[in-house]
């Protein structure tokens, strides 16, 4: 017994060091290259992983228009705008980009200038790793609540720890009842509702909503715990 138990800790021993080995080496290769052959495989490799997302939220919009209501939505119209958005993007600016100016340009423009890398290779392989950091970000706008950030609808954020803090500030006063009732009175005047948001489909007659400075932008507390973004804030000033 004391053999094999020697002889388990040499083999795993042996894989953990094939292990550390296989991952310098594709940190040496992949990672901290500065050669442009190799920086333009990292931009077709990455393509194609965007590419399979890119695709399945194509799927998640056409498998809705084909059957309204799909499991995927649930009749959600802003969460399908949301995805929408974030597939546009997504095909467009971390797919078709990286291919054409990131993969064959890599490849074709060295050879086509006569020199054997393209010039400052460090700064090339900063460019491709900024990439991914900017996709994960784009990506989050398909997964978000409803509501907030979406490209074909008015461009507003969600910030849930100011949300929070927003209904934090009352958890002192939870027993006071007058306060409770201010509370109360103040979230129906944010919402127009009491236990849900109603779902209103704002015609062109009814654009005359937008036409006044919101209160909520008078006092800087609420300012700060302002549901939506700022430039949906300043387009609502601006209309009136």
């Amino acid at each position: 017994s004391v053999n094999n138990y020697f002889y388990y800790l040499d083999r795993i021993k042996k894989l953990f060091t094939y292990l550390n080995d296989l991952r310098k080496h594709i940190l040496k290769k992949y990672v901290y290259t500065i050669n442009h052959k190799r920086i333009a495989i990292n931009y077709l490799y990455f393509s194609m992983l965007t590419g399979l997302s890119g695709a399945a939220l194509a799927t998640m919009i056409r498998l809705e228009l084909a059957h309204p209501g799909s499991p995927f939505f649930k009749g959600d119209s802003l969460r399908y705008l949301q995805v929408v958005t974030a597939h546009g993007l997504i095909m467009v600016f971390f797919v078709v980009v990286p291919i054409l100016f990131g993969g064959f340009a890599n490849f074709l423009i060295p050879y086509h200038v006569g020199s054997k890398d393209v010039a400052y290779p460090r700064l090339n392989s900063i460019g491709f790793w900024i990439q991914p950091c900017g996709y994960i970000l784009l990506a989050k706008i398909g997964f978000l609540r409803p509501q907030f950030w979406r490209y074909y609808d008015k461009t507003s954020f969600s910030f849930p720890f100011l949300e929070k803090m927003k209904y934090n500030q009352y958890k002192e006063y939870k027993n006071d009842y007058l306060f409770y009732l201010d509370f109360l009175k103040k979230e129906i005047s944010d919402d127009h509702s009491f236990f849900w948001k109603a779902r209103k489909v704002i015609k062109l007659p009814q654009y005359s909503v937008f036409s006044f400075v919101p209160l909520k932008l008078m006092m800087w507390k609420t300012m700060i715990n302002y549901p939506e973004s700022f430039w949906y804030a300043a387009s609502r000033v601006v209309q009136s």
